[in-house]
């Protein structure tokens, strides 16, 4: 081999080393960027008897199967988290330690029969049963309300979450184009992945997110069990209320008409939107509204059985509701009495007026009788709060677990493609000690040339 072949394979290890450096250089820059993957150097020997090396490119590392694993991992963290979140508020309305619960508003409405039972003709007892049935109503009016504005704020959610999901779509649509167009082109498309990564970081919080690659570097991404992004082009997920009232979401592509995906939601924003607003909100104003019902029924059908002071008897303290449905944003004081102590039928005949007590007493001692199936009122509300209780604690343990697995894949992926500074350090030491000695290699054979061409001059 000649000087000049040594030259130039010096040369070809000079840009070899020089390549190196700029990728770490790159890898240490981005360490902190979501969505980056480090670059690796491809060096290749020359073919064809040729001495030295050739640069091939930078090779973007990356694992296909932990990514997946982590967009569903994220995916089902992020839905726990939103359950847990809407939990937390469904819980705060029932909290009798901070006086937003029920209980004392029903200890006070049955204890004002027994107050009533003692004193029959005492107008301020009678007013106060009025004021305590009253305030007992607007107590389960608001509570009731409470969940109906959570339910209705989650369908607000739900679809500003899809439009989100619709515009990450399109992002990652608009980015499959240009990286086809560049490989087509035989470009280098790393940074491209990388923001198409980062949106899809973005975008598994909110749904459940299946990747699929392709071959001419696109992807396909699923969600809810349909194709939301097909090669370049991008499916629009929308949401509404089905006859029932739950949510419903649909995929529908430009012109096509919309397919129902909802039973195939399993995870992000909008699954924790939709098991908490469909499942627990809902389950829960059913209980609600079976013990206003169940208070109503029982209260007005001993009620009615009495008489007032008036010696009129049939009338009603609750305001009647067909069905326990919606039977807790309708409860109120029945017009029978509503302004008319005098109507409270404490007195079991009219005969007994004004001093009978008799049907205050069995008024109060329906504090202690089935009011909801089995349950009295109290019990029934009791179960209603644990059972509340419970779906916290469970959601909150959901969200452990959850966010423990996304972690640990998060850390998985990090390390096969995120950036390790340590590793760079000792790579970009590497790709300097060849670059030194590239250039000793160049410097000697610059002094060997110079001295044959001093020699041939003589």
């Amino acid at each position: 081999m000649g000087l000049t072949q040594i030259l130039s394979t010096a040369l070809d290890g000079l840009n070899a080393a020089s390549y190196g450096l700029s990728s770490t250089g790159q890898n240490i820059t981005n360490v902190n960027t979501p969505g980056y993957a480090r670059r690796t150097v491809e060096l290749e020997t020359r073919g064809q008897g040729l001495n030295g090396v050739n640069v091939a490119g930078l090779r973007r590392v990356t694992d296909t199967v932990l990514e997946r694993r982590q967009y569903q991992a994220i995916g089902l963290s992020s839905a726990a988290s939103e359950r847990d979140s809407q939990l937390a508020g469904l819980e705060a309305m029932f909290d009798d330690a901070s006086g937003s619960g029920l209980s004392d508003a029903l200890s006070a409405f049955y204890g004002s029969f027994s107050a009533l039972a003692s004193n029959p003709s005492d107008p301020t007892a009678r007013a106060n049963v009025l004021s305590r049935a009253d305030a007992l109503s607007s107590r389960v009016r608001d509570s009731a309300d409470g969940i109906a504005l959570a339910r209705a704020e989650l369908l607000t959610k739900a679809q500003q979450t899809t439009a989100e999901v619709n515009r990450r779509a399109q992002q990652i649509a608009e980015l499959n184009q240009q990286i086809v167009a560049a490989r087509a082109q035989g470009q280098d498309t790393s940074n491209l992945e990388d923001q198409r990564a980062k949106v899809l970081l973005d975008l598994a919080p909110l749904v459940d997110t299946t990747v699929l690659t392709q071959g001419n570097g696109a992807i396909m991404v699923q969600a809810s069990g349909a194709t939301l992004v097909d090669d370049v082009s991008a499916r629009t997920l929308a949401v509404d209320l089905s006859t029932s009232g739950d949510l419903r979401f649909t995929s529908q592509t430009v012109g096509g008409a919309p397919t129902d995906v909802t039973r195939y939601l399993t995870g992000g924003t909008l699954a924790g939107i939709k098991e908490a607003r469909d499942v627990d909100l809902a389950q829960v104003a059913t209980q609600l509204d079976n013990l206003a019902y169940g208070i109503q029924t029982t209260v007005n059908a001993q009620h009615a059985a009495g008489f007032g002071l008036d010696g009129v008897g049939g009338r009603n303290l609750f305001a009647v509701t067909a069905t326990s449905q919606g039977a807790a944003r309708a409860m109120a004081v029945s017009s029978d009495v509503a302004g008319n102590p005098s109507a409270i039928a404490a007195a079991s005949s009219a005969a007994t007026t004004p001093g009978g007590s008799d049907n205050a007493v069995l008024l109060s001692r329906l504090a202690l009788q089935p009011a909801v199936g089995t349950r009295s009122a109290a019990q029934a509300y009791g179960d209603l709060v644990g059972d509340v209780g419970a779906r916290k604690a469970s959601a909150a343990d959901d969200v452990t677990l959850r966010e423990s697995v996304a972690t640990q894949m998060t850390a998985m992926r990090e390390a096969a493609s995120g950036v390790s500074l340590d590793e760079e350090m000792i790579a970009l030491s590497k790709y300097q000690r060849a670059y030194e000695a590239s250039t000793k290699v160049i410097t000697t054979i610059d002094q060997l040339l110079e001295e044959l061409l001093a020699r041939l001059g003589r």
